[in-house]
């Protein structure tokens, strides 16, 4: 792919990020991880910076078409997540951990939506594309608390149990829980798994009773105590639902 001359420029301490008027990414929605094997081309543009951190920058974008107009064939914003140099290998495992969550239907976690693609202005770095991006009239927290009270707050502690128990019997733990809750609704999207692990990648092959220990309580640390007693109720439910 030929590569234009960049109009969006972004200055980090790990690296610059610029992109193109109008953004390739090769094989959005396809299964296969060999990026050279698929030829869906999608286009973006109109990058906006969402945050920054060890492992890269995450910017949302806008479906357009190949000559830079909007695509009405896809729907929603994506988020372009942007390797550093040294991070590369975490970015890329991000996205299969994220995979591997989707294809055991865990709910509530954000979606690595197509291979990694290369950084086409640096080499030695790598993009992703996750979806969905949230946007919210109210705005977004990562705390229950200021959730609306009464039901959405529910809402919210139950979106938290399911995704924890999911994750749990697909075998991935994380103790960076980073959660985003709408303050209306009260739907929660969980993003950046770059810390995000199997249960049983230790050498002896056995599961990290540790790791597990923290991560279920990393989640309902999100839990405010008004919720508890309702929460851990759910959680019962949602465990013997799995068990039957």
């Amino acid at each position: 792919l030929a590569v234009e001359e960049p109009k969006y420029f972004w200055n980090f301490p790990n690296g610059g990020v610029q992109f193109e008027d109008t953004f390739p990414f090769l094989g959005i929605g396809s299964d296969t991880e060999n990026v050279e094997n698929n030829g869906q081309l999608s286009y973006f543009g109109d990058p906006v910076f969402l945050g920054s951190g060890g492992s890269g920058a995450v910017f949302s974008f806008s479906p357009k078409s190949a000559s830079g107009g909007s695509d009405s064939d896809m729907n929603g914003k994506v988020a372009i997540k942007v390797s550093w140099k040294r991070s590369r290998s975490t970015v890329e495992k991000e996205c299969q951990i994220l995979r591997t969550l989707e294809k055991s239907g865990v709910p509530y976690v954000e979606k690595c939506i197509g291979p990694p693609n290369e950084y086409r202005f640096e080499d030695g770095r790598v993009i992703i594309a996750l979806s969905p991006v949230v946007e919210s009239p109210r705005g977004i927290t990562s705390s229950i608390q200021y959730v609306d009270s009464g039901n959405a707050q529910q809402i919210a502690a139950k979106c938290v149990v399911e995704t924890m128990v999911g994750m749990l019997r697909a075998n991935i733990i994380t103790l960076d829980v980073q959660p985003l809750i709408e303050m209306n609704s009260g739907q929660v999207l969980f993003i950046d798994f770059t810390e995000a692990r199997n249960i049983f990648e230790g050498s002896d092959g056995s599961a990290d009773a540790a790791g597990i220990v923290g991560f279920c309580s990393e989640m309902m640390a999100l839990i405010p105590e008004s919720l508890r007693d309702f929460t851990i109720s759910y959680l019962k439910e949602r465990v013997e639902s799995v068990e039957m």
